[in-house]
């Protein structure tokens, strides 16, 4: 209710005139700067050039106007201070931006302190001072509606009917919603209907409308109120409101069949298309979320090969995944900065490596270019550290450690480099030296700065109740903030390897499909032979392969391409 009020207030901002006779409003450069920068929109600018008008010309009362609008929305306090000085320092004879500024000032002490008196005292002000425009009712209005004084409410909107400036789309709107807030739904769409005869492209009416039909169960009225909405802007707004109403399990069938039964009356179904991929993709049904993902893509000026690949790999469908990078690594025009085509690259090798395609992932790595040691520092660092992880994982532990060397000190023994630099030491037979490692991060000190390297850490030096003090801990503060698979790995290296099992369900459960990764994992190695473990990996995997099978399915029927049509057929 507060954004609404603050809304219904914004337009006026670079909307107040000075019409009124024998008042000349200001000229100074700094103040005629910054109305056109509120014109356009830009309040960052307009908010420096007004504090610099007052520091030369404090007695300037449309600045502190001004001044006060914007920080209505950000410092109410602040806000409530430059109105009092513009309503102390505006011309009386200029009645409509005094009745503005007392506008304002009412909405800021309604919004921020909750001051009711405060709000209608300069409500009533406002009224007296202009009584012709709309807006002081509108706001009264919203606020008693708030506040469950739905007569009150009435009678302002009624009042503000009567005005001329009065955006009677507006007005009858918010009688639909007082109506509304009393459960009383068929006034409400009468109430709507009537703002829609003064405006038929306002997306907020349909979407109100089809709140109030939901209400009466009338839900083929208000799904087609709802998609009516969402193709007048795509807004976000809508996009929301569409897809909540989808999210239910009774209404999803109704809703995707009312969208898909859009895209065949639009020249341009794209963003239909994603809205219902979107809808099945939070009911989990991956599958259709992924075929209305590729409908989207043949009908999107611009192939959706990133959000494809993101969705295939979600999925763990890795190598599918790296193929639509490497596809819009291929799209990207010359033109497209360096950074971003390398952020694709990445994505594209990471998925490749991830699908168990390693020697490949690392040649790729190795080709990319590798920024200059001295002039970037940081991202030759963080590439040789990645070259480093990626040959750690495929098993080339001394091309690891030969990669982690060219690291300076300082970066080798960051917390977590120190972890996987005695890890690449351990599984180069270098045991002392990853020993050290180890125990650089199995401290007091990191178990209160950084407790999962720690927890690690101890457990990797052999002091297991140390290790688990500190998880237990760490779970009993914030369990929604423990990784079920960091979890896993930290129980396998204690010992415990029944928890381990839990917490590595509990990860396929939430949809870990990488398989390669958790048999490839060194903290897991100890789980591999134990009765338990194998039997997991077999369920999960046989269920996988289920999943799998029908997203592999529905990429292949969606991506084929349509038959040739022969002479005469």
């Amino acid at each position: 209710m507060k954004k609404l009020l603050f809304m219904l207030l914004l337009a006026a901002v670079a909307a107040v005139n000075t019409n009124a006779q024998d008042v000349k409003e200001p000229t100074s450069p700094d103040y005629t700067k910054a109305k056109e920068a509120l014109d356009e929109g830009d309040f960052f600018t307009a908010d420096s050039l007004l504090s610099e008008e007052v520091r030369k010309h404090p007695k300037n009362g449309y600045a502190w106007m001004y001044r006060g609008a914007l920080y209505s929305n950000l410092e109410a306090d602040t806000a409530i201070t430059f109105l009092d000085k513009a309503v102390r320092l505006l011309p009386k004879k200029d009645k409509e931006n005094l009745a503005m500024a007392y506008l304002w000032r009412a909405s800021s002490k309604w919004r921020i302190r909750e001051d009711f008196d405060g709000l209608v005292a300069d409500v009533r002000a406002s009224q007296r001072t202009n009584p012709s425009i709309a807006a002081p009712s509108m706001l009264l209005a919203q606020v008693l509606t708030s506040r469950g004084d739905y007569e009150g409410a009435e009678r302002e909107l009624r009042q503000a009917l009567t005005k001329n400036d009065v955006k009677k789309a507006d007005a009858y709107q918010f009688m639909g919603r007082n109506k509304m807030s009393q459960d009383d739904y068929a006034a409400a769409i009468k109430y709507y209907d009537q703002a829609m005869e003064f405006d038929r492209n306002d997306e907020t009416i349909y979407i109100d409308r089809s709140q109030a039909y939901m209400a009466q169960h009338n839900d083929d009225k208000g799904i087609d109120d709802a998609v009516k909405a969402f193709g007048m802007e795509f807004s976000r707004n809508s996009f929301a409101y569409l897809c909540s109403l989808g999210d239910s399990t009774e209404l999803r069938e109704k809703v995707v069949s009312r969208i898909e039964a859009e895209t065949h009356r639009v020249s341009d179904p794209t963003l239909y298309y994603f809205t219902i991929s979107y809808i099945f993709g939070n009911a989990d049904n991956e599958a259709e979320s992924l075929r209305y993902l590729l409908r989207a893509s043949k009908t999107s000026d611009e192939p959706l090969y990133e959000h494809i690949g993101e969705k295939l790999a979600g999925c763990a469908l890795y190598e599918q995944a790296a193929d639509y990078y490497r596809r819009a690594v291929e799209a990207m025009p010359d033109s497209v900065d360096n950074s971003e085509r390398e952020n694709l690259m990445d994505k594209y090798i990471g998925y490749l490596f991830e699908g168990g395609k390693t020697k490949e992932a690392i040649q790729l790595k190795a080709n990319m270019p590798i920024p200059d040691k001295d002039n970037d520092t940081e991202a030759f660092n963080h590439q040789i550290a990645e070259l480093s992880w990626y040959k750690y994982y495929a098993g080339d532990y001394a091309g690891a450690l030969a990669d982690m060397e060219l690291l300076p000190e300082e970066v080798k023994n960051d917390p977590d480099n120190a972890l996987f630099r005695g890890k690449i030491y351990r599984e180069n037979g270098m045991t002392d030296k990853a020993q050290e490692c180890f125990a650089l991060c199995a401290t007091e000190e990191m178990a209160e700065e950084n407790p999962t390297t720690a927890e690690i850490a101890y457990a990797l030096v052999g002091n297991t109740a140390k290790a688990r003090e500190i998880f237990e801990a760490r779970q009993a503060e914030d369990p929604d903030n423990v990784s079920d698979f960091g979890a896993a790995c930290l129980m396998a290296l204690i010992g415990d390897k029944p928890m381990a099992v839990n917490y590595l369900r509990q990860s396929f459960e939430n949809g870990l499909r990488n398989f390669f990764k958790v048999e490839r994992d060194e903290d897991l190695q100890s789980l591999k032979g134990y009765n338990d473990y194998e039997a997991l990996l077999t369920e999960y995997k046989a269920k996988f392969e289920v999943e799998k099978k029908a997203l592999l399915d529905v990429l292949k029927e969606e991506t084929q391409e349509a038959p040739i049509q022969l002479v005469g057929e």
